[in-house]
């Protein structure tokens, strides 16, 4: 089976082909740390001593791999802020409901269809496919996003 395995410090997944009888601990092992693995969009990681099969991990999977268990993502937005932890395999996607949301900044409809998240100081959106997890720095397990038009980007 084919399977997407995103990691901190990298935007784009690695593909690796493994049995589907490997176990998720493998997927960590060449690493050498502790790290664990999470589906996409899960909230917990996968118990590492279940083959991928038992996870319910299906072929094309992608995967997040990261030591951290959370990540504390503060989003701005027009001089406020807003926190909420997220597992490293929350894709930009999903913060970026949230930070639009009730819970969130409270952008309507209309508002929200022209904001998009990016790094500070960044050139470019982050692609809604990316894991939060991936975007963290290496032994961080914070993030800061801001919430912006998406004109800024598309000229």
């Amino acid at each position: 089976m084919e399977i997407y395995v995103h990691s901190t410090g990298r935007e784009d997944p690695e593909l690796l082909e493994v049995p589907q009888t490997a176990l998720v601990r493998e997927l960590v092992a060449a690493t050498g740390s502790s790290e664990f693995v999470w589906l996409q969009d899960a909230d917990e990681p996968i118990d590492p001593a279940l083959t991928l099969e038992a996870a319910g991990v299906p072929n094309h999977a992608h995967v997040h791999r990261s030591a951290c268990n959370r990540i504390d993502v503060r989003v701005r937005f027009n001089g406020a802020e807003k926190t909420r932890d997220f597992a490293p395999g929350a894709t930009v996607e999903t913060v970026l409901k949230w930070a639009m949301g009730e819970h969130g900044f409270e952008l309507s409809a209309a508002e929200a269809a022209k904001h998009t998240l990016a790094q500070p100081g960044a050139d470019h959106p982050l692609d809604p496919r990316v894991h939060i997890g991936s975007l963290v720095g290496t032994g961080a397990c914070d993030l800061v996003l801001d919430l912006i038009p998406k004109v800024r980007f598309e000229g």
